[in-house]
């Protein structure tokens, strides 16, 4: 006997709940309850679920609400339930529209409901009220939960999920290996690989950064397969997907630490071959001729290590997919006296392209939308000088510092390259800032005393007619004052700095010095 939506409507909790749009879908199946709060799932489902949610992250977003219930409609889920309380009244009309189109009820809880219970509730109809079949899955989630939190071996949760089910279980990690339980002869072992490619045998993809990569199977004809064996396999599968997080964050820590290294290449304590070594002993193949350094920071906040971790498993290894699909190899460390990321990426392609290819990139960085990259960190990327040397590694470094200071002083980048800082990468290499003061006082000195004696805008006023080149209509226009008030404040500050302050040689230190002006009062 199927569950149908029409039938949870006449179960505890659903008193108050509302069928809004796509009735004409009641009739569909559920085969499993899920609640999904993240904004991308829909390679986690597998058709004819019932999907609970608050929806807090997406109700009052046009795009984001369509987003998630087109991953529920391309993904075959059944129905969706949404608790909409508080301030959180009504679906966006075009959501609404797009369910009833493809018949995909959608059913509202007005008052505040508990998931859980409802979970347990549907769950046992699914089994058929069968308490046995509930405690034997309760039992199977705990022997494997316990075998990921003890870091036991993969080989553990096949031979758990066999115990269950009383079926041959096989995992294939494609192209890495394969594991089988009970463990076959090597002819068995052949034949059933062989058969996988051409059998309709039951499975579930393992999904690692949006990309299946491997497959749990019941080598088992599919009418043999029970509800029971469908629900062993599903929860084996999360379990997998925690394991190869964990197995993969582990290998990413341990080879930040390896690349420590970097920490002195920027220090200068390494020469080019050292270098060139520590490079190929990670990625052998990588040219080293074109490459430049990023950094990253932390938040202000300390990071715990699960954030730093966090930051390794999720964020980076998001980026470094991202960047090797744009020719880039990508290796990065911690540097905890900087408190920042540092990533050398390598150029594998054509150097004119670099900035285009990073940008892109960065491009990309914004549109990764997942509880495991963090947005927040991301922002301030920062890059150096292009290098072709690696022993310039250290300059790469440091003027990606001087980029970062800048986004965090000044103004953020959407390039956020060394060489978009123009002027101010000369201030920031003045070291003696009395040196920046006497510059100001000497070619701004006189038009900033008037200004604040009698409370007038010339410095303004000529930031803006440089600007425009010299242009009165504009200069008067974007000042929202008439010609000639302008031409007025014009006379004033020949007669404060000269009537050589438009020739050339005095031009460019005046606007030297208001960029100083400017740099030195955001970064007090």
């Amino acid at each position: 006997m199927e569950l149908k939506v029409k039938d949870i409507l006449h179960r505890p909790h659903f008193e108050n709940a509302e069928v809004i749009t796509g009735k004409k879908g009641l009739d569909k199946t559920i085969n499993w309850v899920h609640v999904v709060e993240i904004n991308k799932f829909g390679h986690l489902l597998h058709g004819q679920e019932m999907i609970l949610t608050t929806g807090i992250s997406w109700v009052h977003d046009r795009t984001k609400s369509l987003d998630y219930l087109e991953q529920l409609i391309d993904n075959n889920a059944s129905v969706l339930c949404i608790e909409l309380t508080g301030d959180k009244k009504d679906l966006p009309n075009e959501m609404l529209e797009l369910a009833e189109e493809h018949h995909f009820p959608i059913i509202l809880f007005h008052k505040e409901v508990k998931f859980i219970d409802i979970t347990k509730d549907i769950h046992k109809l699914l089994l058929n009220y069968q308490e046995n079949i509930w405690l034997d899955l309760e039992n199977l989630y705990r022997t494997m939960h316990q075998n990921l939190v003890s870091n036991g071996p993969i080989e553990e949760f096949i031979r758990i999920l066999h115990q269950g089910t009383r079926k041959q279980i096989a995992l294939i990690q494609h192209q890495e290996q394969e594991w089988f339980f009970p463990i076959p002869s090597a002819k068995q072992r052949i034949q059933w690989l062989q058969e996988i490619e051409i059998h309709a045998y039951f499975s579930i993809p393992i999904y690692f950064l949006n990309d299946v990569i491997a497959t749990l199977y019941i080598i088992e004809d599919v009418e043999q397969i029970t509800v029971f064996d469908q629900f062993a396999a599903n929860r084996c599968s999360e379990f997998l997907t925690q394991y190869f997080w964990k197995f993969h964050q582990q290998i990413e820590i341990q080879q930040a630490k390896k690349n420590e290294w970097l920490t002195e290449a920027i220090a200068g304590n390494l020469s080019r071959d050292n270098i060139l070594d520590s490079i190929h002993q990670i990625v052998p193949q990588a040219k080293a001729d074109n490459m430049i350094i990023g950094v990253v920071p932390q938040n202000n906040q300390v990071l715990t290590k699960r954030a730093n971790d966090s930051f390794l498993t999720g964020t980076l290894m998001t980026i470094r997919s991202i960047f090797e699909n744009h020719g880039f190899y990508l290796i990065a460390t911690r540097m905890r006296e900087h408190h920042c990321y540092v990533l050398l990426l390598l150029n594998q392609l054509e150097p004119t392209t670099l900035y285009k290819r990073i940008t892109k990139s960065q491009q990309l960085f914004k549109q990764a939308n997942s509880m495991i990259f963090s947005q927040d960190l991301m922002k301030w990327i920062s890059f150096g000088k292009v290098i072709q040397n690696p022993e310039h590694i250290p300059q790469s470094f440091q003027t990606a510092m001087s980029t970062l200071k800048y986004q965090e002083d000044i103004a953020s980048l959407e390039e956020p390259f060394y060489y978009q800082l123009t002027t101010y990468r000369l201030i920031d290499q003045m070291k003696n800032r009395k040196e920046l003061d006497s510059i100001i006082n000497d070619y701004l000195g006189p038009l900033l005393q008037y200004d604040k004696n009698k409370g007038t805008e010339l410095l303004k006023t000529l930031q803006i007619y440089f600007k425009n080149f010299g242009a009165k209509n504009e200069t008067a226009k974007d000042l929202f004052i008439v010609r000639q008030t302008l031409y007025h404040r014009l006379d004033k500050i020949e007669e404060i700095l000269g009537e050589d302050y438009l020739e050339q040689h005095k031009r460019v230190m005046i606007e030297f010095a208001m960029y100083a002006l400017d740099y030195l009062a955001k970064t007090k």
